[in-house]
Parts: structure tokens; sequence; C-alpha cells
């Protein structure tokens, strides 16, 4: 592990079991920023972010985020600015959310690192994150507390943030709003957003037939990933309320594409 070199430490307090994709998504979407912050700020500079994971207690999992190695840039620019700027930033940034003002040159995939730093803590009963800068003085450690937010905060931003998204996310209108939506054939596995998945769903309203799916906006993806992945209940016995537009080759439907999921309900068992 790094000595004496700045870091931030980011400590998540949780009263329920943080499930595995929250976990890496908190570590993975600050991680992310992190590294285009260095690479925007400092353009010169070849590094990336580095995380460890020094303590994890009942309740409580604590990170330290390092900055790689500047190379010849560490020689004249200290990086605890580097550490202050960004963790100033953060704080900005989430607060912003919070407080209902958007980040106007956020792209999708800063709005997905966003909700990922959020997500653990909102899915809590009562959690709360804190986000610290770490810097030496003469040798001595000095922690200074930038932000730090609650469940109630973390899903007010959250919130804020999927509106975002789904702003960015509209290139055209759905062709069918609200229909249910059920799944014939389901995958745990990624596949690139617009591109056609190994999944297959019906959607009765529109035909009986089974189809491909098509994940048309990252929100979408995350909440029907989670429904497959997270959850105990089968996927076969959800119905999804969607957004969808029909997509068709030479004129026959071919999949769905899907832009907005606005609700999971139980199907009957008849």
């Amino acid at each position: 592990m790094e000595e004496q070199r700045p870091f931030i430490t980011l400590t998540l307090d949780l009263q329920d079991p943080v499930e595995i994709a929250d976990f890496v998504a908190l570590f993975a979407s600050v991680g992310r920023q992190y590294e285009q912050y260095i690479k925007v700020t400092y353009p010169d500079a070849n590094s990336e972010a580095k995380v460890f994971v020094h303590e994890v207690r009942k309740g409580s999992i604590v990170a330290d985020l390092f900055v790689g190695d500047l190379g010849e840039l560490i020689r004249v620019m200290d990086d605890a600015l580097i550490v202050t700027g960004f963790s100033a930033l953060m704080a900005k940034v989430l607060k912003g959310y919070l407080d209902g003002k958007r980040n106007p040159d956020a792209s999708k995939s800063d709005l997905k690192d966003y909700h990922g730093t959020v997500r653990a803590v909102a899915k809590d009963r009562g959690g709360n994150a804190t986000i610290e800068k770490a810097t030496y003085k003469q040798g001595l450690l000095s922690k200074e507390i930038v932000y730090t937010f609650t469940t109630a905060e973390a899903r007010a931003t959250a919130a804020e943030i999927e509106t975002h998204q789904r702003d960015l996310e509209k290139i055209t209108t759905a062709d069918h709003t609200r229909v249910l939506m059920v799944f014939k054939r389901s995958d745990v596995g990624d596949v690139a957003l617009g591109k056609s998945s190994g999944e297959r769903v019906v959607i009765e309203e529109i035909s009986e037939k089974d189809f491909a799916l098509v994940y048309a906006s990252d929100l979408a993806e995350e909440k029907i990933k989670h429904e497959i992945r997270d959850t105990e209940d089968n996927i076969y016995h959800k119905g999804l309320v969607v957004d969808v537009n029909v997509r068709f080759r030479g004129g026959k439907q071919v999949a769905y594409a899907v832009t907005h999921v606005h609700q999971v309900i139980d199907l009957p068992d008849d």
C-alpha cells in the first residue's frame, strides 16, 4: 500500500447486507470518475486510480482511493491538490443532484457512475456514506470529511440522477407505453446497449409471440438485470410494466427495445 501519499477514504455504514453488485458499483464508479478527473485536469499525466479495501467490519466498509503514478508530473505537482480537487468535485456533484441541480456536462457514463456511488446506501434501511480526503502535513496524517449522505439523501439523489438519465436517453418517443412484459428466456450476462440480447420476452398487447429483448437505456438494463440477478424471486413469475419500441428487419418484427421500466409486479399463479 502507498505510504505518505494523499488519498480519499470512502466509508460505508449500512444496516443491511450489501449486494455484491452494489458494493462493486460504488468503488468502481468512484474509481472511474477519479481516473477521468485526472485525465481531464492533468492530460499529460499517465495515471490510474487504485482502490484498496483496508478494513471491513460489521456494518461498515472502509476503502482508500489513491492516485496512481503521475510520472514526471509528480515532481512539480503536489498530488494532494488532485485529492482535494476531486473530492470537492464529487461532493459538489452529489449535493447538486440532492438539491435538484444537474451537472449539465454529465454524459450517460457519468450518470451511471453517480448512480453507482449512492446506490448501496439508497437501498439500505438506514445507512450512510462518508467521503474524506486524507493528506499528510509534516509527516502526520490529517483527514477531513468532504461529504456525507444518509439513506434518505441517497434515495433523493438517485431519483434525480435517474430522471436526468431518462431525459438523456429519450431519443424518440416509445411506440408503446406502460405495457406488460414477461420473460420467456432470461440471461444473467451483459450485452452492448442497443444490441439484441439472448433474452426473449412477450408483450401480449402487441403480439402473442416472443421476441428478442434489446436494452435501449442503461437505466432500464440496470433495473431488469437487478430483477434477474439479485432478487430471490423467479423472474418468470414477474411482470414488468415498460415503455418499448418495436424493432423490425425486412418488414418483420424481430425485437422489443425497452426504453423505460415503470414497475415490477407479481403475476397471478394462474
